[in-house]
């Protein structure tokens, strides 16, 4: 491994200042599950490394008016045990709680798993369908921007040079909405998601018309994708059991052309009908047993 310059900053004045100042390539260090890989692997060879894990203003969960917010620094651990989160954003909560293993979600963050860009990152599509913004903050200024419109391809984003990502916020689902997420991996832990689906239904109140829907799928492009083509097979119509079935035949349809002439397609044409069929039926008892 090569050496590099290390900086432990206490707040993020202070990491914004160093990471303009310095030169050369510099990577930020969140909880540094992928980072410290990448790093033993010599994938990367940076010139300078800013570890956020002293700056505990990053670390948080909070509710602000009809808006939930998210320190960057806030680990998968917290997430999945937060009880705002399991009663506002269930989506969100169920995504990491399954992400790899105890170990990990007590270091892994948020902001980390965001700015990995991974195609199976498993917060992200649950971010997704909750229309998610993220926060960067440079020694210019802020810019906030949605989760999606970030990523750039498999380990890219649009981020830049000098901005860290700060916090991650959503609007709360309406008492209307239902949201879930379902993946499926290679083995039952420590499973990196062979493919997984995060939704968000609204119905309008005091009947069984979707109002709002948000799919997102992951692991089958090189970023979490919305399926909107989904969407529009429910948004607006009454939903049903058939109505499922065909939403869920769209989705495969996504997903296959997304995927390619790979290996894993025939795998991944199936399983993703199921893991989709099986959450949407769920998401449409909940809906009409609240």
């Amino acid at each position: 491994m090569q050496e590099f310059k290390y900086f432990s900053p206490s707040n993020i004045t202070e990491a914004l200042k160093i990471l303009d100042s310095t030169v050369g390539y510099k990577k930020i260090l969140g909880g540094g599950t992928d980072l410290t890989i990448a790093l033993m692997n010599k994938q990367i060879c940076p010139d300078a490394i800013i570890d956020l894990k002293n700056i505990k203003e990053l670390s948080y969960i909070k509710s602000d008016n009809e808006y939930i917010r998210i320190g960057s620094m806030t680990t998968f651990t917290d997430i999945a045990e937060s009880e705002l989160i399991k009663s506002q954003a269930r989506v969100l909560q169920e995504s990491c709680e399954v992400m790899g293993s105890p170990q990990i979600r007590n270091w892994a963050t948020i902001g980390g798993n965001v700015v990995n860009a991974s195609p199976a990152a498993d917060s992200v599509p649950a971010l997704i369908a909750l229309d998610a913004e993220v926060k960067l903050e440079s020694v210019s200024g802020v810019r906030v921007l949605k989760v999606q419109n970030i990523l750039q391809g498999i380990n890219k984003t649009n981020l830049r040079e000098n901005e860290i990502l700060t916090e991650i916020s959503f609007k709360v689902p309406s008492d209307n909405a239902v949201t879930g997420f379902r993946k499926l991996g290679r083995r039952a832990a420590l499973s990196i998601a062979r493919i997984c689906i995060a939704c968000l239904i609204e119905a309008e109140e005091n009947t069984r018309r979707c109002r709002d829907v948000k799919i997102a799928l992951g692991a089958v492009a090189k970023n979490p994708i919305r399926a909107t083509a989904a969407e529009e097979v429910l948004i607006g119509k009454d939903i049903s059991q058939k109505l499922i079935n065909d939403c869920v035949e769209v989705i495969s349809e996504i997903a296959v052309k997304n995927i390619g002439n790979r290996p894993s397609l025939p795998f991944k044409r199936q399983s993703i009908k199921g893991i989709s069929r099986e959450l949407l039926t769920r998401l449409y008892v909940e809906l009409w047993s609240n």
